[in-house]
Parts: structure tokens; sequence; C-alpha cells
């Protein structure tokens, strides 16, 4: 679980600091695709290691602990972007804070109001948030269940042997 923490930690430092791409154009979306083509890839990586894991069950909760926070990080960096340079993307300017909080709250379907997208670009970015939120809550904590019975199948047919 130390793990898990210091991952997210390091997660949380990176986008707070590092600077992001000036810009808004296709290449933003080809961005935001490759990345989360990388993210499917961190996770496919991430079923694997549970599978293979002594302790799959507690693989799978660190693997999510760490995934979740990279695909809401991802996304706020994106909002952040197109807020920083399309004042007029969303009803109120996006700091990193406030496009983080607009993030988690479009992932836990709250939706508060107070920040809502107004151009076509922030919509469709945010629907692909949605779509993708229910891919991460649904797909991938399945698929974290399957690697993990899985691992335990395979722990237990070693043992049987």
């Amino acid at each position: 679980m130390l793990r898990s923490v210091l991952s997210v930690t390091v997660l949380m430092v990176l986008y707070y600091l590092l600077p992001f791409g000036h810009g808004v154009n296709t290449g933003t979306g080809i961005a935001l695709t490759a990345v989360l083509l990388v993210f499917a890839g961190i996770i496919g990586m991430q079923i694997r290691r549970i599978a293979r894991s002594a302790y799959p069950g507690l693989r799978a909760v660190e693997a999510f602990a760490v995934s979740l926070p990279l695909f809401l990080l991802i996304f706020a960096g994106t909002y952040f972007v197109l807020g920083r340079e399309q004042a007029c993307a969303f009803t109120q300017a996006m700091t990193r804070t406030d496009a983080l909080y607009f993030t988690i709250t479009v992932f836990t379907t709250v939706g508060f109001g107070d920040i809502t997208p107004v151009t076509q670009t922030a919509r469709i970015i945010t629907m692909i948030q949605m779509l993708g939120n229910l891919v991460v809550i649904g797909l991938v904590a399945r698929i974290f269940l399957s690697a993990i019975s899985a691992g335990i199948h395979r722990r237990s047919t070693r043992e049987s042997e």
C-alpha cells in the first residue's frame, strides 16, 4: 500500500509541476488519444502482474489505486490546457486545481454545475471522459477481478502439485 500512496503522490506532484504544452489543435486530440492508449497498455501490464502475483488481490488493489488517479490526471491535464488556451471553453477559468476538481465531479457524476463545458471541444472531451469512466469502473474492475481469479487458481494449482 505504501507503494500505491507513493505512486499517487508522485503523480500529483508531476501534475502540478510539469509544464503542459501550449495550444489546442488537432495535435491535442492526437496526444490525448496516445496518452489513453499508453494508459490502456499500463492496464494490460497490470493485468499480467496481477495474474502472476503471489498475492493477486493485493496487487489488484495496488493497480487500481494507481490506475484510477492516472486516468483522472490525464483528463485534468487536458481540461487545464484547454481552459488555459480557450478561456471560453468552460464557464470559468481553469487552474490546475479547478481542472482536477471538474474531472472528479464528472467522474463521480456529482456535477455541481459550477464548472461546465461550453465549447464543442470541451463537451467532446468531457463525453470521452464520461465514456472512459464507464470503461475504467466497469471493464477494468472486471478485468482486474478476473486476473485475481486467475492468479488464485494458478497459485492453488501450483500448491496442489
